[in-house]
């Protein structure tokens, strides 16, 4: 055999053979157990957000690893919890486990809806803090049940800027947006409704304040729910500054060169956002054991390697690298404490800013 042989064999052996060997050896009985009855099981039902990467290469590792047919039923977060709430009234619960955004299924804490997710840690390195930014972090941080588990911590940019309207240095502080030059000339993605209007509206109220939202509100902003439409408003002029509407929204104008630009971090800081990184597993889901499966594999680090390149949302996990993605990484960036200051999207922020502020939005806002 020539060594171009033996160096194929090698690669081959470390790519195919040995993940598959070194997790055997990791997870023991209880493991291999679980996974054997998920094939008994033969399937599991993925409620996610829209986008076809993270749900091709999810059936791929599914169907290779663990021999499990995958469906994936991709809607809007509050969409898919009002089906799966439906479907349980009716007695034909069809979905297993689920990725959503903050604040989407704490509503439904209560209903006795969800599958405690603490006992189904099985693999040691899910089950180890230590391997997480922060330690682990529950999105039902109040409700303390442990049904919610969050593993995205990312920054995104929230305030954009056109670049012939605004010099970056004239907006600093967040109390800069108040001045009376930007009145009518600042675009606002609607906060009455779930999204990054919302998530930025709830980040300033709890920042800032009641008296600081009031006054923003005075601002005569261009509220609205399309976020494409307000991105094309600040390209073309007519609005010098945006907030709450997503780095995606900007892609197309910032690739076509266009005069719009996302603002440096103001010196109150910004929030760290969860982006779909929210996981659970429905309580007497049709596959349960296939569900703990994926649980698990999603929040070891292959699984979290996967989700971060294919949502390109980086991991609270310290062992995957989160450099160069869309979102900036919290843990790249921040100290522990700092995170949790700056954290948008536990249970906790949910009660005390993003509900208190879509309802102060609608008392505000015309």
């Amino acid at each position: 055999m020539g060594k171009r042989e033996i160096k194929l064999g090698v690669i081959a052996l470390a790519v195919f053979v040995l993940p598959k060997l070194l997790w055997a050896a990791d997870a023991g009985g209880d493991w291999q157990r679980l996974v054997a009855a998920a094939k008994r099981e033969g399937k599991i039902v993925i409620g996610a957000p829209p986008g076809s990467d993270f749900k091709n290469e999810v059936q791929a590792v599914l169907k290779k690893r663990f021999d499990l047919d995958s469906e994936f039923i991709q809607v809007p977060g509050p969409s898919l919890m009002s089906k799966i709430v439906a479907e349980k009234k009716a007695g034909a619960t069809t979905v297993d486990a689920f990725l959503i955004g903050p604040c989407t299924g704490n509503s439904l804490l209560k209903s006795d809806l969800f599958e405690p997710l603490a006992a189904a840690m099985i693999l040691p390195e899910v089950k180890d803090p230590a391997k997480w930014f922060g330690g682990h972090l529950w999105a039902d941080n109040q409700t303390g049940k442990n049904l919610l588990y969050s593993f995205v911590a990312q920054i995104t940019p929230s305030i954009y800027y056109n670049t012939q309207l605004v010099k970056p240095q004239e907006v600093r502080s967040y109390n800069d947006l108040l001045d009376p030059k930007w009145k009518g000339k600042i675009g606002l993605r609607d906060p009455r409704v779930p999204g990054g209007g919302l998530a930025m509206w709830a980040f300033l109220l709890d920042l800032k304040g009641e008296e600081y939202i009031r006054k923003l509100a005075q601002q005569e902003m261009f509220v609205g729910r399309n976020a494409r439409q307000i991105a094309d408003a600040l390209a073309k002029g007519s609005l010098a500054l945006t907030i709450g509407v997503g780095y995606r929204d900007f892609d197309p104008f910032l690739d076509a060169n266009l005069p719009v630009k996302h603002l440096p971090t103001l010196k109150e800081g910004t929030y760290v956002s969860g982006g779909n990184g929210i996981v659970g597993i429905i309580k007497d889901a049709p596959h349960p054991t296939a569900a703990k499966v994926l649980f698990n594999w999603l929040l070891s680090r292959e699984g979290q390697e996967l989700h971060g390149k294919t949502a390109q949302q980086p991991t609270r996990r310290l062992d995957v690298e989160t450099k160069g993605l869309d979102g900036q990484a919290a843990k790249d960036v921040m100290t522990v404490e700092e995170f949790r200051r700056f954290q948008n999207f536990t249970e906790d922020k949910c009660n005390n800013s993003w509900f208190p502020g879509a309802k102060l939005a609608e008392a505000v806002l015309k």
